[in-house]
C-alpha cells in the first residue's frame, strides 16, 4: 500500500481481526480502504447528482462529510449538560470498524499506516486527533504526536505524545491535561422515603419546624436529579493507561475544579485512579488552595464516586460554650458492601477525650446499627460518661421475626452536654424494647414484645413522668375480609404492667368487630359492630378495699359514610377537577364506670382530623368512652385536571355529643351534651411555588382559640427557599398557653456565589426566649464551598449553648472542619446543598 497518490484528503478504513484486500483506486476519488466485507458494499440508493451514477457520488459523499463533519474541527461538538463528548456506548465483545481521516496517508498493508495534517482516528468508544499518526493493525496500537487530543470513556486528554493499544486501552501520554466527567449518587438529594400518615395537616405538629415536609406533588423544587456529573482534571508529567478505568498519574495536579479556574488541587508524586472500584490513591500528596499549601500527606485515598470507602475521614471541629474546642478525627472501615464500621475520637478542650463507634450492617434477613460513646472522665461534670444503642431487625423464618432498639446513656444530662442536636436534646424517654413477631397466616399478626424506658430529669423543677414498663406484652390484630359478606377484626391483647411507685396489674383485652363494607366510587357507606372486652388483675393498690379484679364489657356500633362529588372548573386559566366530599360518621357506646381503673398507657389523643373519625377519644385500653356522637365534615380539593394531582385541600368538621359522655381521665370533667370545637384546616398552592398550611381549632363556647397554626414556604427552585410559620396551644386543663413561638427560615442568595442562611425560634410563653437561632452564610465555588454558621440553642435544661461550625469542603473530594449541613437541613425547611446544585449546570460553560 505504498505510493499512494498524495490529495488534499486521505481516508484509511479497517477492521480488527479481519483480512485487508487489495486495494483498487476509485476514480476522480481520494483514497480509500475497505477492510469489513459489509463495508465494500455500495449504500443503497446513492441519490447522485447532475451528471454523477451512484458509484461516483459515493465516494464524493464521504469528501462532503469530511468538509461538513461537526466532528471534524479540532474540538467536536460537547454532549448536553457534559463537559467531555462521550463516544457512543457499544459492547465491548463487538467488532467496529476504526477510521483514519487526514490530508495525507501511507503505508504497508496490513502492517502499518502513516498519516499527517490534521489527522483523525475514530473506532466506537475513542475519538483521537493529532498532527501526525502512526497506527500498527495487527497490534491495534496507535502513537500521535503534536497537538494530541485524546476522547475515551467520558475523559478527555490533551497531550504533545500519546501511544496506545486500543483493544486493551493500555499506554501511555507525556505532558498531559486530563479532564474526567463521572456520573455519581446525588446522595443529598436522593429522594425521600414515602411514609403514610392519618394527618391531615402537617401544621398541627410541634416538634419540628413547620413546612419542613412539602409533598413533591405540590410542585415545590424539593427533589433533585438522583445522579450528576462529577469532574476531575489536571496535568500530570506521564498518564500511564493501565487498561479499561485503569489511569495512573505521574508528577501530577489533581483537582475537581475545571480546568482553567482550579482554586484548589492535590500536587503528587503519583495517583492511581481505579474507576472499577472508584477508589483514588495518591503519594506524596500536598493539598493546596488558592495556591497555598494547607495539607500534607505521605499517602492518602478517597472515592471517586462519592460513595464510602475505608480510611480517616476528613477532620471536623466546633467551639461552643459548653464544651470549648470540640475535634473529632474519624477513620471509616468499609467491611463488606454490607457492613461498615466508623470509629470517632472526639476531644474537647473543657471535658477530655471521648470514645465513639458505630457499626451498621444490612443483609436479606437482618438489618441493625450499633453505636457507643465512651468517655472515660468529664472533666466538667468530675465523672464517667457513656451512652450505646442497638437497633436490630431480623426475619428468623417460618414467619417469624425480632426487633431491638436498645438505648441508654450514663445521667441526665448526658444529651445536653456532649451534642448540639436540638432533636437529642429533647429526647427524655430512651426506650429499651425486645419484639419478638410470628404471622402463621396472612391475615393475623402476632407479636410479643418487653419494654423498658430510661427517662432523663433534665429539669428539676418540672419532673417527667416514668411510664409503666412491659413485662411482657402480647399483641394479636387479625383482618379477614370477605368472611361471609363481612369484614372481620380482631384485636387482642395481654399485658403486665410493672412500676416501683405505682400499681402495678395485668390487662387482657379481646375486642372482635364485624363490618359490612358497601364501596361505590361515589359513596362508601360502612356499618360495624363489636365487643369489647376488658380484664383487670391489680397488686399494690392504694387501699384494701380497692379492687384487685376488674371487668369491663363494652358493645360498640359505628356508621362510616361519605359521597363525592366532582367537577370541572377553572382558576386563573388552568383546567382542575373540584371535588365535594360530605363525610357523617355516628358513633354508640353504652357508659361503664371506669374511675377504679388505673392509667397504665391511656391518655387523650390530639383533637383534629385523624381523631374525630375515631370511636375512642383515648389512645389505649385504660378508658373507653361512652359516647353518642355524629361526626360531620366537609372537604373539598383541587386536582390537577391532566394528572389528578392534588393542588389544594380545605376541610371543616365538628362533633355533636347527643348525650353527655361520662368517661374521663384523673382530673378531667365529663364532656357535656352539645356541639365539639370546631376544626378546620387548608393546605396547598396559594401562590406560583408557595405552599401554605393552616390547622385552627376554635372553643366557640369559650370564645378562645384552642390551636392555631398557619405555615407558608415559598421556593422558587433549589437553594432558594423561605419559610415562616406561627403555632399556638392552649392546655385545656389549667386554660393557659402551652405553645406560642413563631419560626421563621430561609435559605437565599445574596449574590451568584454567596448564601445567606438561618433559623429564628422564638417563644412568647413566660419571660418570652430564643429557643434556637441560628445565622450563617456559604460561599460557593462550584469545586468548593466555605460554610460559617452559628447556632444559639436554649431551649435545653442549665444554661444556653452557642457553637460555632466551620467547614472547608471541597466538592466530590472531601472537607475540613465541622460539618453543619445536618443542623442546617433538619432546621430550615427546603435547605439545599449549593455546590451540588451548580455542579450540573457548570459543565455546560466547559470548552
Amino acid at each position: 500500500m505504498t505510493g499512494f497518490a498524495r490529495r488534499p484528503l486521505a481516508v484509511f478504513v479497517c477492521c480488527m481481526f479481519a483480512a485487508v484486500p487489495a486495494l483498487h483506486a476509485a476514480p476522480e476519488a481520494d483514497v480509500l480502504l475497505l477492510a469489513a466485507a459489509s463495508l465494500r458494499q455500495k449504500p443503497e440508493a446513492v441519490p447522485a447528482t447532475g451528471g454523477e451514477t451512484a458509484d461516483d457520488a459515493w465516494p464524493l459523499r464521504l469528501r462532503n462529510e469530511r468538509r461538513f463533519n461537526v466532528m471534524g474541527g479540532k474540538k467536536p461538538p460537547l454532549a448536553p449538560g457534559v463537559g467531555v463528548p462521550y463516544p457512543p456506548q457499544l459492547a465491548k465483545d463487538d467488532v467496529y470498524p476504526l477510521f483514519i481521516i487526514a490530508d495525507h496517508l501511507e503505508g504497508r498493508t496490513e502492517v502499518v499506516a502513516e498519516a499527517t495534517g490534521e489527522v483523525e482516528l475514530r473506532r466506537a468508544g475513542s475519538l483521537i486527533y493529532g498532527d501526525k499518526m502512526v497506527y500498527w493493525p495487527l497490534d491495534d496500537e496507535v502513537e500521535a504526536t503534536g497537538s494530541v487530543r485524546m476522547l475515551q470513556e467520558g475523559q478527555e486528554v490533551n497531550t504533545p505524545h500519546l501511544r496506545m493499544q486500543l483493544s486493551e486501552q493500555v499506554g501511555f501520554a507525556e505532558q498531559a491535561d486530563f479532564f474526567i466527567v463521572r456520573q455519581v449518587a446525588s446522595k443529598f438529594y436522593r429522594p425521600p422515603l414515602v411514609v403514610a400518615t392519618a394527618s391531615s395537616s402537617n401544621a398541627v405538629t410541634s416538634g419540628a419546624p413547620m413546612m419542613l415536609n412539602v409533598p413533591h406533588s405540590y410542585g415545590l423544587p424539593t427533589v433533585a436529579p438522583e445522579r450528576r456529573p462529577s469532574i476531575a482534571s489536571g496535568t500530570a508529567a506521564r498518564v500511564e493507561f493501565e487498561g479499561e478505568n485503569q489511569t495512573r498519574l505521574l508528577d501530577t495536579t489533581y483537582s475537581t475544579c475545571k480546568p482553567g479556574a482550579t482554586d484548589w488541587y492535590m500536587r503528587a508524586s503519583e495517583v492511581h485512579l481505579d474507576y472499577d472500584r472508584d477508589v483514588g490513591d495518591a503519594k506524596n500528596a500536598v493539598f493546596w488552595f488558592k495556591d497555598v499549601p494547607i495539607f500534607y500527606t505521605p499517602a492518602a485515598t478517597f472515592s471517586l464516586n462519592h460513595e464510602r470507602k475505608s480510611g480517616v475521614l476528613h477532620p471536623f471541629f466546633a467551639t461552643s460554650t459548653r464544651d470549648g474546642l470540640d475535634l473529632t478525627i474519624p477513620y471509616y472501615w468499609n467491611i463488606a458492601p454490607n457492613y461498615d464500621a466508623t470509629f470517632y475520637p472526639r476531644y474537647m478542650s473543657k471535658r477530655g477525650f471521648q470514645l465513639g463507634a458505630e457499626a451498621q450492617y444490612i443483609d436479606f434477613n437482618y438489618r441493625g446499627t450499633a453505636r457507643v460513646e465512651y468517655m472515660p472522665y468529664d472533666q466538667m461534670a468530675e465523672r464517667e460518661r457513656y451512652a450505646y444503642l442497638l437497633q436490630h431487625q431480623q426475619n428468623l423464618g417460618r414467619g417469624f421475626s425480632a426487633t431491638v432498639n436498645y438505648n441508654r446513656v450514663s445521667d441526665n444530662f448526658y444529651w445536653q452536654d456532649l451534642s448540639s442536636r436540638l432533636l437529642q436534646t429533647t429526647q427524655v424517654q430512651l426506650p429499651q424494647q425486645f419484639v419478638l413477631g410470628y404471622t402463621p397466616v396472612p391475615w393475623l399478626q402476632t407479636n410479643l414484645q418487653v419494654q423498658r424506658f430510661q427517662t432523663l430529669q433534665t429539669d428539676p423543677s418540672n419532673p417527667v413522668a416514668i411510664p409503666y414498663f412491659l413485662e411482657p406484652q402480647l399483641n394479636l390484630i387479625g383482618f379477614k375480609p370477605d368472611l361471609f359478606g363481612t369484614d372481620f377484626t380482631l384485636l387482642g391483647q395481654f399485658s403486665k404492667f410493672s412500676s416501683t411507685t405505682q400499681v402495678q396489674g395485668n390487662r387482657l383485652v379481646v375486642y372482635p368487630q364485624l363490618s359490612l363494607p358497601v364501596v361505590h366510587p361515589a359513596f362508601n357507606f360502612i356499618p360495624k359492630i363489636g365487643v369489647h372486652a376488658t380484664q383487670y388483675a391489680l397488686t399494690d393498690q392504694p387501699t384494701a378495699s380497692d379492687p384487685t379484679s376488674i371487668s369491663r364489657v363494652m358493645p360498640t356500633f359505628t356508621l362510616d359514610s361519605n359521597l363525592i362529588f366532582e367537577r370541572d372548573t377553572n382558576l386563573l386559566g388552568n383546567a382542575f377537577i373540584q371535588t365535594l366530599e360530605p363525610r357523617l360518621y355516628y358513633v354508640n357506646i353504652p357508659y361503664r364506670d371506669q374511675s377504679n381503673i388505673p392509667v397504665f398507657d391511656t391518655y387523650q389523643s390530639d383533637f383534629n382530623f385523624a381523631q374525630i373519625f375515631a370511636e375512642n377519644r383515648y389512645s389505649g385500653f385504660d378508658r373507653i368512652n361512652d359516647a353518642n356522637q355524629l361526626t360531620a365534615a366537609l372537604t373539598t380539593r383541587l386536582l390537577d385536571s391532566g394528572t389528578g394531582v392534588e393542588k389544594l385541600r380545605a376541610m371543616i368538621g365538628q362533633r355533636y355529643y347527643l348525650s353527655e359522655s361520662k368517661v374521663t381521665l384523673p382530673g378531667q370533667s365529663p364532656q357535656p351534651q352539645g356541639y365539639s370545637n370546631l376544626i378546620s384546616a387548608f393546605s396547598g398552592l396559594v401562590l406560583p411555588k408557595t405552599y401554605a398550611d393552616v390547622a385552627w381549632e376554635y372553643n366557640y363556647r369559650d370564645s378562645v382559640n384552642e390551636r392555631f397554626s398557619m405555615g407558608m414556604r415559598y421556593q422558587p427552585e433549589l437553594g432558594k427557599v423561605i419559610s415562616a410559620g406561627y403555632r399556638y396551644n392552649r392546655d385545656s386543663v389549667t386554660n393557659l398557653p402551652s405553645v406560642d413561638q413563631i419560626d421563621i427560615a430561609g435559605q437565599w442568595p445574596l449574590s451568584a456565589n454567596l448564601y445567606a442562611v438561618g433559623r429564628y425560634n422564638y417563644s412568647f410563653l413566660g419571660s418570652n426566649q430564643l429557643l434556637e437561632g441560628i445565622a450563617g452564610f456559604e460561599y460557593n465555588a462550584g469545586c468548593w464551598a466555605l460554610r460559617a454558621v452559628v447556632q444559639r440553642l436554649e431551649a435545653i435544661a442549665g444554661s444556653p449553648n452557642t457553637s460555632l461550625f466551620l467547614q472547608l469542603e471541597l466538592t466530590d473530594f472531601g472537607s475540613v472542619g465541622s460539618n453543619p449541613i445536618s443542623l442546617l437541613r433538619r432546621s430550615i425547611p427546603g435547605y439545599g446543598k449549593t455546590n451540588e446544585l451548580t455542579t450540573s449546570s457548570s459543565l455546560l460553560t466547559t470548552q
